[in-house]
């Protein structure tokens, strides 16, 4: 009965569109007071320890890493390398802007963040080739949803901080293959409906010309970041939280040396990287008591073998129901909040079904994020409306096709496991 009325008052809330955070805050709230089981301090305290968590310091560091990529012109480096290596296929800038959003989301870990930065710069560029600016604005909100993706990840560095057990290296390692595919599904996409979208021929010589030589000097610095995430984490030399804060350091380095950062994008970048902590830390908060109740009255493993009796004792038909059910409620709820609740439960899942846990992490971050881009409430996708500004219905029904090639991957990995398991597995002992 207690389970009973902690998701009732929490489903309410969600429906009477409360907040997410403030539901789950709500929810605890309602439970203590009725019942009592604990004292009404225990909200603050279970808040408190929740964010409390050294992993989660890592958050604004790769959070800062990529405000100041903006700053110090790394960003269009990246665009403009994408656009040497695969500006010339057929649907070569729509290409060009999924693999800068590849290269960019192993730097910052920030979906959002990711499909500002690469949306500003491609999709006026998108639209000069022809490209219509729905069309155009899909391609950035779909290539967005790698950063979360492809490591570092902040929602990787989320669950790994919650579920016991998981190691937030191997997520990102693991995080690489995932990555990859769904950006190959992205171009294939592009290349497909670049046939009939892109009207206008594409004029070569009208854009300017790109050196290959001082494109790839340029890039250089920013193609340094991900190798000293993983290299370092990998090599046991850092921390994920310590990789972080090099990371930035780096960034901020590279800009006073060629003197790209002022003392006002320095406040603009610590002031946005304050907002978006802040609203990442409040969620975790809120997620602690209530995490708190699932677990003492054991949802987690109820769930876990609700599901496994479901699927009839098979582990590849549970992976399937739980990725389908993933991919519904990512398309209905803010991802990273998804994630935060979630994680517990599935991490309890996995145990009682006997299913890697870095498999079923991976699986199931990858399927929330495409959330991201999804109809109706994807975050991405309401940034690339304003940002193009177009109508909302033209940018979400160009995004379908990306949507669909994305869970098709995401249920290849799903029942194929070894796709996600094999690099954690060989890379770490």
């Amino acid at each position: 009965m207690e389970l009973l009325l902690l998701t009732s008052v929490f489903l309410g809330s969600i429906i009477l569109s409360l907040d997410i955070a403030l539901a789950m805050i709500l929810s605890s709230a309602v439970l203590l007071l009725v019942t009592g089981v604990v004292p009404i301090h225990l909200i603050a305290e279970k808040s408190v320890s929740q964010v409390s968590l050294y992993p989660l310091l890592a958050i604004p560091g790769f959070i800062v890493a990529g405000e100041l990529m903006n700053v110090t012109g790394l960003t269009r480096s990246l665009g403009e390398l994408a656009r040497l290596l695969v500006g010339r296929w057929r649907g070569g800038m729509g290409h060009a802007t999924v693999l800068a959003c590849m290269i960019f989301g192993g730097m910052t870990g920030s979906g959002l963040a990711e499909t500002v930065a690469i949306g500003t710069l491609m999709i006026p560029l998108l639209a000069r080739h022809g490209y219509p600016k729905s069309f155009a604005a899909s391609i950035v909100a779909a290539g967005g949803s790698l950063g979360p993706i492809i490591p570092p990840s902040i929602p990787m560095v989320i669950y790994a901080s919650i579920a016991p057990g998981v190691s937030v290296a191997a997520l990102f390692i693991g995080g690489i293959v995932p990555g990859i595919l769904i950006g190959v599904s992205f171009m294939v996409i592009v290349a497909w409906k670049s046939r009939t979208l892109v009207k206008t021929p594409i004029d070569v010589a009208e854009e300017p010309s790109l050196n290959a030589r001082r494109v790839i000097v340029t890039a250089l610095p920013a193609l340094l970041v991900p190798v000293i995430v993983l290299f370092g984490t990998l090599g046991g030399r850092v921390t994920v939280t310590e990789a972080s804060v090099l990371v930035a350091a780096y960034v901020l380095l590279y800009g006073l040396v060629n003197r790209t950062i002022t003392a006002k994008s320095m406040f603009e970048a610590a002031s946005n990287t304050a907002m978006a902590t802040g609203l990442f830390g409040f969620i975790i908060a809120a997620a602690g008591p209530f995490a708190f109740f699932l677990a003492l009255y054991q949802a987690p493993q109820a769930v876990g073998e609700l599901l496994l009796q479901m699927s009839f004792g098979s582990p590849d038909l549970l992976m399937i129901e739980l990725t389908l059910i993933l991919l519904v409620l990512g398309c209905l709820v803010e991802a990273t909040s998804l994630v935060i609740i979630l994680a517990p439960i599935l991490a309890a899942t996995a145990t009682v079904a006997g299913i890697d846990q870095v498999h079923m992490a991976l699986v199931s971050i990858t399927a929330l994020m495409i959330g991201l881009f999804s109809p109706p409430v994807g975050t991405n996708l309401f940034a690339v409306v304003g940002l193009s500004r177009e109508p909302f219905h033209k940018v979400a029904k160009d995004i379908l096709p990306f949507v669909y090639s994305a869970g098709v991957v995401v249920l290849i990995l799903a029942v194929w496991p070894s796709l996600v398991t094999w690099l954690p597995h060989l890379l770490i002992k």
